[in-house]
């Protein structure tokens, strides 16, 4: 339950920090430079948000497909996969979690196609083969996937995740 609540209170500050906006662009010749342009945005926004000396966050593969976003982190011992969905030209974590993210049934909840969904997974899971094993099992070791609502950011302020 402690690493639950944990790891609620981790994703739940994503809610309480700004969003991270991004710029709207038609699908063509720019759309390269758009996934940069995303990616430096979500990166800088979690940077923003738990990185410090102290506790310094790492970042590993992120990947964008279309208005969905995944992106790995580690943090003070543990890790996770973070979904976000780029609504009204802002980013929002919509989704915290381990290996459920790797699921195609995930996906099609989302509102993905079936081949979409299963090209989103394809993607992830090649992205992150150079990931360690030791930081595949943080990823993996997060728990159930947890919808982001409004009362996951309410969690009282805790000196670990």
């Amino acid at each position: 339950m402690r690493t639950l609540h944990s790891a609620l209170f981790f994703c739940g500050l994503f809610m309480l920090a700004p969003i991270a906006t991004a710029q709207h662009v038609a699908a063509d010749s720019h759309s390269q430079s758009m996934a940069g342009t995303d990616l430096e945005q979500i990166h800088g926004f979690m940077r923003k948000t738990w990185h410090s000396s102290e506790h310094p966050l790492r970042l590993g593969p992120t990947h964008i497909a279309g208005d969905f976003a995944v992106a790995d982190w580690w943090h003070q011992g543990k890790g996770g996969r973070a979904v976000f969905k780029r609504s009204n030209q802002q980013w929002q974590l919509i989704l915290c979690g381990g290996a459920g993210i790797l699921q195609s049934t995930l996906w099609q909840q989302l509102g993905l196609t079936p081949s979409a969904a299963a090209e989103v997974v394809d993607a992830l899971q090649h992205a992150e083969q150079s990931v360690s094993v030791a930081d595949k099992a943080l990823l993996d070791a997060f728990g159930a996937t947890v919808t982001m609502q409004a009362e996951h950011a309410r969690h009282p302020k805790s000196t670990s995740l």
